[in-house]
């Protein structure tokens, strides 16, 4: 019998960019964390990296994000790696669509490291419902930001 081996996208992202900085501490720890991985699992080769420094997970519109979801649909990567959830996305519909159709029907594996998640470990319904009820409150926790970000604009805004 053949071992399956997988062709990774690790796939890194940060909602605000660092200034000063040709690329940001979170973003090089995520590769860190996404390297060490690789290292440990020798059926895992890293195909190539991806970085959305600066974009929202809020939305899918990430332009290293469509490079890789191009990538996967012409049989190239068969693997994405995250940090956690929150760094593919912070939005749950999409995230199912991506996590729970399009992944499984290209026979695409998801690792996200820090949640241990890896659906060739475990994709039984449970594991399934734990990965949509982080993203539930990653997309909630979006939402919070946004109103507490709005409320304190419109308090600076009135206070001139």
């Amino acid at each position: 019998m053949s071992k399956i081996e997988y062709n990774a996208a690790l796939y890194l992202r940060l909602s605000k960019e660092d200034g000063d900085k040709e690329e940001s501490d979170s973003i090089a720890n995520q590769r860190a964390l996404g390297l060490h991985f690789i290292k440990k699992n020798p059926d895992v080769k890293l195909y190539k990296e991806f970085i959305d420094d600066g974009y929202t997970g809020s939305n899918f519109d990430r332009p290293n994000f469509q490079d890789m979801i191009d990538l996967i649909l012409k049989g190239k990567i068969n693997c994405v790696i995250v940090k956690d959830l929150s760094r593919f996305a912070r939005e749950y519909i999409d995230a199912g669509y991506y996590l729970e159709k399009l992944f499984p029907a290209m026979g695409v594996r998801f690792i996200s490291i820090n949640d241990n998640i890896d659906y060739k470990v475990d994709s039984s319904n449970n594991t399934k419902l734990i990965v949509a009820f982080k993203n539930i409150l990653n997309d909630s926790y979006i939402r919070d930001t946004s109103i507490k970000i709005r409320s304190h604009l419109e308090v600076k805004r009135q206070s001139g």
